[in-house]
């Protein structure tokens, strides 16, 4: 115990020193409920994870401690968070991990059992995101990128009743559209706050601390500064922004993300906390250099059974789009990505027959699905003229973009599409938003930028049709008239 206190003390001391102000205020806020509507990457997690750590290493929390997260990736990053501070006590708990199936959806529960302080032994649990993990547990719970769960209600029932025998409550999240669970807990926390702006609370409405955080105020306590002296940079803060900014593909993407502003449309219906867990340095990043493109699939094309690509066609504002898929096992992984703007159709009609015509090791592109719309539709013939079966003109109707981007919503949840650590990628797949028309119908859009019109995603989502159908003869695809 007398080690236990030196800890105490010397960790009360650097405390106040290695935490930007934001981050304090988080840390000393010991309300019942707080709500934090905050950037990405600034340090919320790591700095509730000291938290819940030195609240109930020093005493002062005695009850149990429960966390989820959106994803996977995230569950563990968290954890290894704790596991960090907890080694300021020199391993002093004992971690158990488990995992199984809910309803056809995996889960994942670790358990940190702290030492025995004022007589009670408590427990860090961290755990994805599944609402019956949270049924008969009490204790303070924290949800992390809430507007990220699956089930966010149902999350938040099954999570506020763990709070009810003197427990608190966090919720702590970036925004996913206007219309997320988050963001009507966030407007009801503010109702209470400062009802004149936001009119009077009800009597079931949440109430919570209120704090807010976007990246204009986190950089203005320091993130910059604290970003530069771990990664060795030398950015000005202007730097610093414009860089951020510079990968987001949209300002609607800049300001849901990094401004707090929920977007006005539909959330994502290719989340970030979907497409994270999926990214990987193994993927073929995109290029467009033709012979760089067939020389990527070459490299990582050797363990691959099936070879199948999709192709999006644009030209000027739109890109054009080769995204390869190899199967090895259930997995697709990624071999090649070729993207060219203001080409000529001769170029574009190069690009796919050389693609067409390689021979990788054994095997050879079996399968293309080509965007057959529009512009599309001429190219889209020519090949199938010329390479035959193995080519497959798709007509963007209601039907083939729910059946594709389908195929590629469950890759992702199911980890098994490989995604290019490449961020102009990553927020090309994001961009992409699940509406429903007035008459009922559900169309997928997504906002034209300096990027493009999510061609990336239209063509790997197109790639996933032609490693379906390549296992079997040539299916007719639908042609539809509708809203598109």
């Amino acid at each position: 115990m007398k080690q236990l206190a030196q800890t105490l003390v010397a960790i009360a001391g650097m405390s106040a020193s290695m935490w930007l102000p934001y981050q304090q205020a988080w840390i000393n806020d010991t309300s019942d409920a707080a709500i934090w509507d905050k950037s990405r990457r600034i340090g919320a997690d790591y700095a509730e994870s000291f938290k819940c750590v030195s609240e109930r290493m020093s005493g002062e929390r005695t009850v149990d401690y429960w966390y989820s997260s959106a994803d996977e990736s995230a569950a563990l990053e968290f954890a290894e968070y704790i596991e960090k501070w907890l080694k300021l006590w020199e391993d002093v708990s004992q971690k158990t991990t488990s995992q199984g199936f809910d309803d056809g959806k995996s889960w994942l529960k670790m358990t940190f059992t702290l030492p025995e302080i004022k007589g009670r032994r408590t427990r860090i649990t961290v755990m994805t995101s599944n609402p019956k993990r949270f049924r008969s547990k009490g204790g303070d719970v924290t949800l992390s990128e809430l507007a990220f769960h699956e089930n966010p209600r149902e999350m938040w029932k099954a999570a506020a009743a763990v709070a009810t025998w003197g427990g608190r409550i966090r919720v702590l999240s970036s925004h996913n559209g206007h219309e997320s669970f988050f963001n009507e807990l966030l407007t009801q926390a503010k109702k209470h706050t400062d009802p004149k702006t936001y009119g009077a609370p009800k009597s079931t409405d949440f109430k919570a601390t209120v704090h807010a955080t976007d990246i204009y105020a986190a950089v203005e306590d320091g993130l910059c500064e604290l970003i530069n002296q771990v990664s060795g940079a030398k950015k000005t803060r202007e730097e610093f922004i414009a860089s951020l900014k510079s990968k987001c593909a949209s300002i609607e993407i800049w300001e849901e993300e990094f401004e707090c502003k929920p977007s006005k449309q539909s959330g994502s219906y290719f989340p970030h906390s979907l497409i994270t867990p999926c990214v990987t340095k193994d993927a073929a990043v995109p290029t467009e250099d033709l012979d760089t493109f067939i020389a990527d699939i070459a490299l990582h094309a050797g363990e691959c059974t099936r070879i199948t690509a999709g192709s999006d066609i644009g030209r000027v504002k739109d890109r054009f789009v080769i995204w390869v898929w190899g199967r090895s096992g259930v997995k697709r992984k990624c071999l090649g990505i070729l993207v060219y703007q203001n080409k000529s159709f001769d170029v574009m009609e190069t690009a796919i027959n050389t693609l067409m015509n390689r021979q990788f090791g054994n095997i050879r592109v079996q399968r293309i699905s080509i965007d057959k719309t529009g512009l599309g539709m001429q190219l889209a013939e020519r090949m199938e003229n010329k390479h035959r079966a193995r080519v497959e003109g798709v007509m963007m109707t209601m039907n083939s973009k729910a059946d594709m981007f389908t195929r590629l919503r469950a890759g992702l949840e199911e980890r098994t599409v490989e995604i290019p650590d490449d961020s102009t990628t990553q927020s090309d797949i994001s961009s992409i938003r699940k509406e429903v028309t007035a008459s009922g119908n559900i169309r997928y859009v997504a906002d034209t930028n300096a990027q493009g019109h999510s061609d990336r995603c239209v063509a790997a989502a197109l790639g996933l049709v032609a490693d379906e159908s390549a296992k079997s003869p040539m299916r007719q695809v639908e042609v539809e008239r509708g809203v598109i």
